[in-house]
């Protein structure tokens, strides 16, 4: 790469990436030096870093630090209309991972930013002062933007993640610890401890930080409310509604409203 090049990406505040992937396509484990602001304009992901498993939910996105390892797995067909931020403003940020809502605005910038390469140099004015408006306008956006208390720690212990990858596939088919102890040859107390060790949270938040993941989506996706109780094994709506607006402040209407 020309030293011109490499001097020009290393001043960009942000750099847009693009990309489509179809169903199950599995991106292998890799960092990036920026920090990355993990979007799917179209269809959803699933992305795994080091400690946590993220589901990104129509209209969210993930912050990812600059150097953190992740993978993604497309859960549809998906375009990816993400932002890279140079690695000083990034620091602003912190250094943990995140879910963001993403507003319309910042959805629709983030797609003009990576469109401008695309666009021949005769229907722009300046190149570089639309790039650059867009990667502050951007970047205040993502500063500013809502961050939703969604994370599912991933345990390290083989026998935990077996467990864990079950549910996340099959949120609806709950078993009780003592029946997941009989399973794996050690009682519910230990296997107690084990969660509680392996994600810092028991069972029970585990499986309901899972099932808001999971929801959000649904919700996007148009789900009624019932539909969405049922598909993740609640007996009745109102006792999905009062977990979730535990959680998120919000009923699932509400939160639904919100995006209309």
């Amino acid at each position: 790469m020309p030293n011109s090049l490499i001097q020009t990406e290393m001043s960009e505040l942000v750099i847009g990436l693009s990309s489509e992937h179809t169903y199950r396509e599995i991106t292998p484990a890799h960092t990036h030096s920026r920090a990355q602001f993990l979007y799917a304009s179209t269809g959803m992901i699933q992305v795994f870093t080091p400690n946590h498993v993220w589901i990104v939910p129509p209209m969210c996105a993930l912050w990812i630090p600059t150097h953190v390892e992740h993978s993604v797995i497309s859960l549809s067909r998906v375009k990816l209309n993400t932002a890279l931020v140079q690695a000083d403003a990034a620091a602003l940020l912190g250094q943990h991972c995140f879910i963001i809502r993403v507003s319309k605005l910042l959805h629709e910038l983030l797609i003009r930013l990576n469109a401008i390469e695309h666009i021949p140099p005769s229907e722009l004015i300046s190149s570089d002062e639309l790039s650059r408006s867009l990667q502050i306008l951007i970047f205040d956006e993502i500063h500013k933007a809502n961050l939703l208390p969604i994370q599912i720690p991933w345990p390290q212990d083989k026998r935990l993640m077996n467990i864990c990858q079950a549910l996340l596939s099959t949120p609806d088919q709950l078993k009780d610890l003592s029946t997941w102890a009989d399973e794996i040859g050690t009682s519910s107390r230990t296997l107690m401890r084990m969660f509680q060790k392996e994600t810092g949270l028991s069972y029970r938040a585990w499986v309901q930080q899972m099932h808001i993941a999971h929801a959000l989506s649904k919700i996007a996706s148009g789900e009624s409310v019932a539909q969405i109780a049922r598909s993740l094994g609640y007996s009745n709506p109102s006792a999905f509604s009062t977990m979730f607006k535990r959680h998120l402040g919000q009923t699932p209407q509400q939160f639904k409203y919100k995006d209309e």
